[in-house]
């Protein structure tokens, strides 16, 4: 029976991950996100300037804004391994298996290229500065076979080595944002402010505008990244309470990291500077500190904080995955779980598709990310939509807590901009881009259909007494 008092569940099916996590974890994988700023920086000042800025920082903010409404939701319906996209079942108030499907699949879609760009970025560094000659398409699968084995492992394990680099990460963005502070003579806020974007001239008001939203189509993939924390809601303890301060934590860590960190880039090396390797850029800003110490530091500290992104990534498309299987979207194999907790079967799959990633794709990060993104915007379309039908549904995990009544128009808000940065800024990448993702978005339709036929005749089969035997 439901917490209202009905028949009815609100979701298809519960996690049966084990709850043994505590808050700390899930803002780890938060922080895994925090300097995805690399990703798409350079090639984003190269088109907006240092109008970039602005981008990261409008961007973070509505990240953080979607976690006020990603922490009610998981703090009263805790129990769907995945997080953000396993809302969208009930943008219809009475459920939809297609839309749940659909917002699920989209989100794997999304984050699982981030595994391939974070492990082809740290391949291609390691590669550059210690293994001349060697393939970075090699490395980056050498160090996913180990993050894999890691992830097999357990939450546990995961956590305390995502513990480690998480540190990392935190020095590394206090180094760069203490180096202008440190050494005022060597930063130039001229090259932040005013901001400009590159030939003006050349731009009219209309042009200019359709190139702030083909970016910030792609920030978003990056700027959001606060929203993994909910991927592991289900496996924290007592969520009801911790969800608020762990959605909240993250927002913060992340929206610093998109605000500070653009700043101090532009800052020191300028426009044509940011424009550069992102590791030399990065680097710049610790050698200003701490001279080739700093540098030093700084270059290790990113592949240490890219190879933690790659792991957040990996639990969290691989919860995806098994909570599809359990709500009978996937074949049953994918929600196998090992002894340790892990979701095995999840992440076989996951692994096997980022290797064909990094064969198909190389080390062509920009273009991987705007396919995915397409995935990844239409989660946050119908995330808010199915908080305003849930905001009226009175079930829910007791001693969870409410938004009032401004975060209906908040949702109603993120819910719009998010459609306009899917529609808009994604048509600025062209026809192809966004037909890549549109029909690997839609390809789970049929996968689903046909997974839950199949499923329903073989239970239809199943003799009574047998079915009470196995149990659910």
């Amino acid at each position: 029976m439901s917490a209202d008092g009905t028949d009815a569940p609100v979701f298809p099916s519960r996690s049966g991950l084990p709850v043994t996590s505590s808050w700390t974890t899930a803002v780890l994988v938060a922080t895994g996100g925090s300097l995805m700023v690399v990703v798409s920086l350079g090639a984003m000042a190269a088109e907006l300037g240092n109008v970039s800025i602005w981008v990261w920082i409008a961007t973070a903010a509505l990240g953080g804004a979607q976690c006020l409404l990603i922490a009610e939701l998981a703090a009263r319906f805790p129990e769907r391994a995945g997080g953000t996209a396993q809302f969208a079942y009930r943008v219809r108030p009475q459920g939809s298996p297609t839309l749940g499907a659909l917002s699920a699949w989209c989100y794997w879609f999304a984050w699982t290229p981030g595994i391939a760009v974070n492990l082809v970025l740290a391949a291609t560094f390691l590669r550059d500065q210690w293994l001349p000659g060697v393939s970075p398409i090699l490395l980056a699968f050498a160090i996913a076979a180990v993050l894999y084995f890691v992830t097999a492992m357990g939450l546990k394990l995961s956590t305390v080595i995502n513990g480690v680099l998480a540190l990392v990460a935190v020095a590394v963005v206090v180094v760069i944002v203490l180096s202008p502070v440190a050494r005022p003579h060597a930063a130039s806020m001229s090259q932040v402010f005013p901001s400009a974007m590159p030939h003006d001239s050349g731009h009219g008001p209309g042009a200019q505008a359709a190139l702030i939203a083909k970016w910030s189509f792609v920030a978003t993939w990056s700027s959001y990244a606060a929203e993994m924390a909910s991927t592991v809601c289900a496996e924290i303890r007592q969520p009801e309470r911790m969800m608020k301060r762990v959605m909240s934590t993250s927002a913060v860590i992340c929206f610093v990291a998109f605000a500070a960190v653009p700043i101090v880039m532009f800052a020191l090396s300028g426009v044509k500077g940011v424009q550069e390797d992102p590791f030399k850029v990065f680097a710049h800003a610790g050698h200003v500190l701490l001279g080739s110490t700093g540098e030093t530091f700084v270059q290790i500290g990113l592949t240490a904080v890219l190879v933690l992104g790659a792991e957040t990534f990996i639990i969290g498309s691989s919860r995806t995955i098994y909570q599809m299987a359990r709500d009978g979207h996937l074949p049953q194999a994918f929600g196998k779980i090992n002894k340790r907790g892990a979701p095995v079967g999840s992440i076989v799959w996951d692994a096997a598709v980022i290797g064909l990633l990094l064969v198909v794709f190389g080390t062509d990060v920009v273009d991987v990310v705007a396919a995915a993104n397409f995935g990844y915007l239409a989660v946050f379309v119908l995330m808010p939509i199915a908080y305003l039908v849930l905001r009226r549904h009175p079930a829910g995990r007791a001693g969870s807590f409410r938004l009032g009544r401004w975060a209906g128009v908040l949702g109603v808000a993120l819910c719009a901009v998010n459609l306009f940065l899917l529609l808009y800024g994604g048509a600025q990448w062209g026809g192809s881009v966004m037909l890549i993702g549109l029909c690997v978005s839609l390809l789970i339709l049929p996968i689903s259909y046909f997974t839950r036929r199949r499923r329903a005749r073989a239970a239809s089969a199943t003799p009574p007494e047998a079915a009470v035997a196995s149990g659910p």
